[in-house]
């Protein structure tokens, strides 16, 4: 058998059989763009598929990006599936236009969009999808990870098989696999945009891949074998985070901080990831993962994201989300919450005294509360309609939009400023201090201070 033809079959055999990815499999749809890549899967998967008992059709998804080269890299994919008799799937999509109505980048956009045709081409659970990634670009998604501060999930590279998604030549080189096309006769054409560098992946592609690959000329197979590692280290680990979660559950979203506690750093970090994930779609970088490690020691709430908060109070951890029935972030604050909560932008810093003379200094004295003074629940929020704040010295009731009028608080900032409430009114404002109905006074013995510092 011809060289590349017999190290591409021996690779995608170990990755099928590795992987178990045809293990169940039923019918495989193959992502044919029309790339030397997924055409040489689809000859590949065609020249096995009786052996292996699945059947094969192929989905091709036109971006509207390049015109005429899009619509004859579409004709081309019809005419490579007739001659192998392999059922042809095709969409059009303006990937420019949508990208632009979600606010996403147009590579994410052409993304979604082909995993959401593809899915919906499968009729059941023995259906996969096989797309044709292969070692260079699990290369490319490695060096990209890593520049963007990805942690150890970023540095296993492209995943070889992810719910029904598979990947058949994610150990084959790019050579390996053009080889494959030149001696098995196979016709495939070129992207436009692969030969730029417009987008990210290009710009790795055609820069730093070619400078390791002189440092090293067996870069794209050594960085393959770290990946595999660096999965296999990531997949114990992702267990193990998730045996830890169960140990530490003590019902109702909440986990015991202790037992999270005693765990290895990056077991920790990992827990902390998989939680956030059950209230958010969307990933916490590392500086999130760091600050919600130190708020289990420190005790407090930290603003995530928005509306998606972390606390610790008494050894209860949880993440959750908060909003006020008119859509406003609102936090309730537990009176002996000591530690510091994000919000808004803002860290505020609580801190608790059975005692505290009068004769502190006046930056202390106007941020403490007599929370015996408190009426119901206490929340931060941003300013409402109707707020009023009376200070202590004058005794003079002004309106929140006066007050900041008076103070020329920037305008777009008012909104932001946190506001301490009871369901009486305001108890506190950030940088203006308490109102006279909750500070203290010599006979006050349940103290708390609130104060701290913007987040630039």
């Amino acid at each position: 058998m011809k060289t590349n033809t017999l190290v591409v079959k021996n690779k995608v055999i170990s990755a099928l059989t590795d992987y178990s990815m045809t293990n169940g499999a039923s019918h495989i749809i193959v992502g044919l763009s029309g790339g030397a890549d997924s055409v040489c899967l689809l000859h590949f998967l065609n020249s096995v598929k009786d052996a292996y008992g699945f059947s094969l059709s192929a989905a091709h998804v036109n971006h509207g990006i390049r015109g005429d080269e899009a619509m004859r890299d579409a004709e081309f994919c019809r005419s490579i599936c007739n001659e192998l008799g392999v059922d042809f799937n095709y969409f059009e999509a303006d990937c420019v236009s949508l990208a632009a109505e979600q606010g996403i980048a147009v590579e994410e956009c052409g993304r979604n969009i082909r995993y959401e045709f593809f899915g919906s081409l499968c009729k059941d659970s023995t259906y996969r999808i096989a797309t044709a990634h292969n070692a260079n670009d699990n290369a490319e998604t490695l060096l990209f990870n890593v520049a963007r501060g990805a942690g150890l999930k970023g540095a296993c590279g492209i995943p070889r098989v992810r719910d029904n998604i598979i990947r058949p030549l994610v150990f084959c080189s790019r050579n390996e696999i053009e080889g494959y096309c030149n001696e098995n006769d196979l016709n495939y054409v070129t992207d436009s945009t692969n030969l730029c560098d417009d987008y990210t992946r290009n710009k790795i592609r055609h820069n730093a891949l070619p400078v390791l690959a002189e440092v090293n000329s067996g870069a794209i197979r050594n960085i393959t074998a770290f990946t595999e590692s660096a999965a296999d280290v990531y997949d114990y680990i992702s267990k193990a985070a998730g045996d830890l979660i169960s140990k530490a559950d003590i019902g109702n979203g909440f986990y015991d901080a202790e037992v999270l506690l005693q765990a290895h750093r990056s077991l920790r970090s990992e827990c902390i990831v998989k939680l956030f994930s059950d209230v958010s779609t969307s990933a916490i970088d590392r500086q999130k993962v760091n600050a919600v490690a130190d708020l289990l020691c420190e005790k407090g709430r930290l603003q995530i994201y928005g509306s998606i908060f972390a606390e610790c109070i008494k050894n209860r951890f949880r993440f959750f989300i908060n909003n006020s029935s008119a859509g406003d972030d609102k936090l309730l604050v537990e009176p002996d919450a000591f530690g510091e909560i994000s919000f808004n932008g803002y860290t505020i810093c609580v801190k608790g005294y059975e005692k505290c003379s009068k004769n502190v200094n006046k930056n202390l004295l106007d941020n403490l509360i007599d929370c015996d003074k408190i009426v119901g629940n206490l929340w931060l929020r941003a300013r409402a309609e109707g707020d009023k704040f009376t200070f202590a010295d004058r005794k003079v009731t002004k309106s929140l939009k006066k007050l900041f009028n008076e103070l020329a608080i920037p305008v777009e900032e008012r909104d932001k400023i946190p506001v301490l409430c009871d369901d009486m009114g305001v108890v506190w404002i950030y940088s203006i201090g308490t109102d006279s109905r909750c500070r203290i006074t010599d006979y006050s013995s349940n103290i708390i201070s609130f104060g701290g510092e913007t987040n630039d």
